[in-house]
């Protein structure tokens, strides 16, 4: 978990709360930080003024990627995107732009030597193979045993004769998903279901870096656990699901308050990236 993110998300649930509460909080511990034979929560909320009596907030965050590896994946893919970037600079039809599109299974893990050879390969590949390609069309080919995909997007004005790297997913992406999410709450649910049995209230923040989960509806309720189903109504207060880019909040969706679980977030539980002071 990147600790840029996990601020980031909490400072977004600061702002969230004070707009749906009218309360400030301010952050006044870190409990995780501290050498426990145990993991802890990762950030403990309190009012900022003395005279509000709102409980304190006990705040997990984690992160839910679609299939395993997504962050390594998507990180190598921005460095391979540079590289062949710079090699195809200018040799691309200048009236449209590209996509590469390469599976996980071919990119995650690659190293130094690896990924040099596959930005040689394919920017020699490219140049000759867009020329063929109009809007919407692509030309395929394998290269190690995988299928990598030219995309020509169109015109892109500001992007055209550029090429960019395109996420794919797994085949079975959706239930990668669903096993992630699940494991998230298993393993945050009991030490916020602790921190509301001594009197705190309790805050789930859930990073959605996959976009899977931007419309979670009554669907995510059936991914919860069996065992946490009644503590998670009665002991859960708050769960928030960002959509984030980059580490940063760009979408806040208030799933949970309290004993409310929304299955359509309003409109005034849904917070865009200007709201988040970031």
């Amino acid at each position: 978990m990147s600790e840029e993110s996990a601020k980031n998300a909490c400072n977004a649930f600061i702002d969230i709360l004070q707009k749906i509460k009218c309360v400030t909080y301010k952050e006044v511990g870190r409990p995780d930080k501290k050498n426990r034979k145990t993991p802890d929560v990762d950030f403990i909320l309190a009012p900022k003024s003395e005279n509000e009596q709102s409980p304190k907030i006990a705040v997990e965050h984690t992160i839910v990627e679609a299939h395993e590896e997504q962050i390594a994946y998507v990180r190598q893919l921005d460095g391979i995107e540079k590289e062949i970037g710079q090699r195809c600079k200018g040799k691309l039809p200048i009236d449209y732009c590209f996509n590469l599109i390469a599976p996980p299974s071919l990119i995650v893990g690659m190293n130094k030597k690896n990924r040099d050879q596959f930005v040689e390969e394919m920017s020699g590949w490219m140049p000759d193979v867009a020329k063929s390609l109009t809007t919407d069309q692509e030309s395929s080919r394998l290269y190690n045993g995988h299928e990598v995909s030219l995309w020509c997007i169109g015109s892109c004005s500001d992007l055209n004769g550029t090429v960019g790297m395109m996420s794919t997913r797994p085949e079975n992406a959706k239930k990668e998903g669903r096993d992630r999410f699940r494991r998230a709450m298993e393993e945050k649910l009991p030490k916020l279901i602790t921190y509301k049995e001594k009197g705190f209230s309790t805050a789930l923040l859930l990073e959605d870096v996959s976009f899977s989960h931007s419309n979670p509806g009554v669907n995510l309720k059936d991914l919860i656990p069996h065992q946490y189903h009644s503590e998670f109504q009665s002991k859960i207060d708050y769960v928030v699901i960002f959509v984030s880019q980059k580490n940063k909040m760009i979408v806040g969706l208030v799933w949970k308050e309290e004993s409310q679980l929304y299955s359509e977030i309003p409109d005034n539980r849904r917070f865009g990236r200007s709201s988040f002071q970031q």
